[in-house]
């Protein structure tokens, strides 16, 4: 190899390393001279191994030394070609959208799509509707609600899930037809435990079915992934709201004490009072702690418990030390628990 040839080469290979080495994940571009550093250090190597390569004789001895270089490159330039790749990958699926971002160009063109419908030049309305919902650029929810003022039918509307559906119904007493809608998901998913929750109550507290509840709670127990905490609650309001449907109710009216439903083990009952209070007082800290002790101390169901905690912890303005109380209580009830099983 001419001399000419091996400084070209060499340059090349610090062209190149230079380059990639811009790709090296832990440049942190908050300090510069170390990412210099860096690079020039990665680059080095690469210049040191490339002359050692060039300057390799052609003999069937050098395969342990190629085998060395081979194994050093890879080391230094295994994760910038990684970022390289995974950043090619990107830009294919998502390629950057280099345009300068305008905030108010939403709120502009529904204006003009107002304006033009005022104008009563309601083509061109639908036209540019249609245009901005293919694009992207503006809110397809009111691109398609506009649409509909405009006579265009959309299939945007969803219908409701399932189980919201089922609740609706049994709110309006159809509880046949709520059972047709939760007995094909329960047979569709045996583990669909919210499903199981509210067939069980159609059953027990609507339908005066309590034989058909206790099928479900018994195909329950067979399931394997439901934690026993969930199969107790479920025995247990199969008796609270058998109990319950027994007594005259009135839509508005809370039960006066809490405590006193926990302590007859009525825990359904209590958890739905419980969750009525929180969302009327979101702010009264005694009624979330009541509602996790109902899940947690009484039921066993430690997993909602915690999950309540964190709820409150993140969408509340609750102190530390309160919340630090109740994750204290948790642990203590767990303890209790785990002790006496």
């Amino acid at each position: 190899m001419t001399r000419l040839t091996e400084i070209t080469a060499l340059l090349f290979a610090a062209w190149t390393a230079w380059w990639l080495s811009g790709y090296d994940s832990k440049l942190s571009g908050e300090n510069k001279w170390e990412d210099l550093i860096r690079r020039g250090i990665r680059c080095g190597l690469t210049l040191l191994l490339a002359g050692v390569f060039l300057r390799l004789p052609a003999s069937s001895e050098i395969v342990p030394i190629l085998l060395f270089i081979a194994i050093a490159f890879f080391l230094l330039w295994h994760d910038c070609v990684t970022e390289l790749c995974a950043r090619g990958f990107h830009w294919l699926v998502d390629p950057e959208d280099k345009r300068e971002f305008d905030p108010n160009k939403n709120l502009r063109d529904l204006d003009t799509i107002a304006s033009l419908i005022k104008n009563g030049r309601k083509e061109e309305a639908i036209q540019l509707c249609q245009m901005l919902k293919e694009s992207g650029d503006a809110s397809v929810l009111a691109l398609e609600t506009m649409l509909e003022h405009l006579g265009v039918r959309q299939e945007y509307v969803q219908k409701p899930r399932p189980l919201v559906e089922a609740y609706r119904l049994r709110s309006q007493g159809r509880f046949k037809e709520a059972e047709l809608i939760l007995n094909p998901l329960l047979k569709e998913n045996p583990e669909n435990l919210d499903a199981a929750m509210m067939l069980i109550r159609l059953y027990a507290q609507d339908m005066r079915r309590p034989d058909k509840a206790l099928e479900i709670l018994q195909s329950l127990e067979k399931q394997a992934y439901i934690p026993s905490a969930n199969i107790e609650f479920a025995r247990r309001s199969i008796i609270d709201w058998r109990q319950s449907k027994s007594k005259p109710e009135r839509a508005d009216t809370v039960p006066e004490s809490v405590d006193e439903l926990l302590s007859h083990n009525y825990f359904g009952t209590a958890i739905e009072v419980l969750e009525r209070k929180t969302k009327e007082q979101p702010q009264d800290f005694d009624s979330w702690m009541k509602l996790v002790e109902a899940h947690g101390r009484y039921c066993g169901n430690f997993q909602q418990a915690e999950k309540i905690v964190r709820q409150i912890e993140f969408g509340h303005d609750f102190s530390p030390e309160q919340i630090q109380g109740a994750k204290v209580k948790i642990k203590e009830w767990r303890e209790i628990r785990s002790n006496r099983d």
